[in-house]
C-alpha cells in the first residue's frame, strides 16, 4: 500500500506547482508579454539599457567585449559598433530573414570600414523590399563571418 504524503510535503510540493505555472504563462509581475530577449555578456558585466525612438525597429547584439545595435525607422538605419574584443574588426554587415518565408534580404553598409579596438563607429545602413513589422531575423557579418542574431528590443 502506497505511503501517504505528510501534509508539509503536500504544500511545498504545491507551491512548487504554482511557481512554475506562473513561470510558464509569464504572470510572474512583468509588464510585458513579450520574453526578454538574451544577451551573452562576461561575468558581473552590466548590460546597458538600449532604447530608441517611437516607432523604431531596434535590436541589440552584445558578446564578449562586443556591443552592437541597428535601429531601423523604414527602410534605413543606424548601426553602431562598439569594439571592446581585444583587436580589430573587420566592417561590418548583416542581413534580414523576411519572417513570412525565411528569403535572405542584403543589408547594405554605407561606407563599411573596421572598428579598432576600444573605440565605437556608426554606419548608414539600409535594406530594400521588406517592412518593419516583416523582419524576421538580423544578423551582424563581421567581415565574412557570421556572428549570430541581434535580438529584438
Amino acid at each position: 500500500m502506497p505511503h501517504r504524503m505528510k501534509p508539509t510535503v503536500r504544500l511545498a510540493a504545491l507551491g512548487v506547482a504554482i511557481a512554475l505555472a506562473a513561470a510558464c504563462t509569464g504572470s510572474g509581475g512583468g509588464s510585458s508579454d513579450r520574453p526578454t530577449p538574451a544577451t551573452t555578456t562576461p561575468a558581473g558585466s552590466p548590460v546597458a539599457a538600449v532604447t530608441g525612438p517611437p516607432g523604431a525597429a531596434l535590436y541589440h547584439y552584445a558578446n564578449t567585449g562586443l556591443d552592437a545595435t541597428i535601429q531601423f525607422e523604414g527602410d534605413t538605419g543606424t548601426l553602431t559598433i562598439q569594439n571592446g574584443t581585444g583587436h580589430e574588426l573587420a566592417a561590418p554587415g548583416f542581413y534580414i530573414l523576411d519572417a513570412r518565408d525565411g528569403t535572405r534580404i542584403k543589408g547594405t553598409v554605407r561606407d563599411p570600414a573596421p572598428v579598432p579596438d576600444g573605440e565605437t563607429q556608426e554606419f548608414t545602413v539600409s535594406f530594400k523590399g521588406l517592412e518593419d513589422k516583416n523582419i524576421g531575423l538580423v544578423v551582424l557579418m563581421i567581415g565574412s563571418d557570421n556572428y549570430g542574431a541581434f535580438a529584438p528590443q
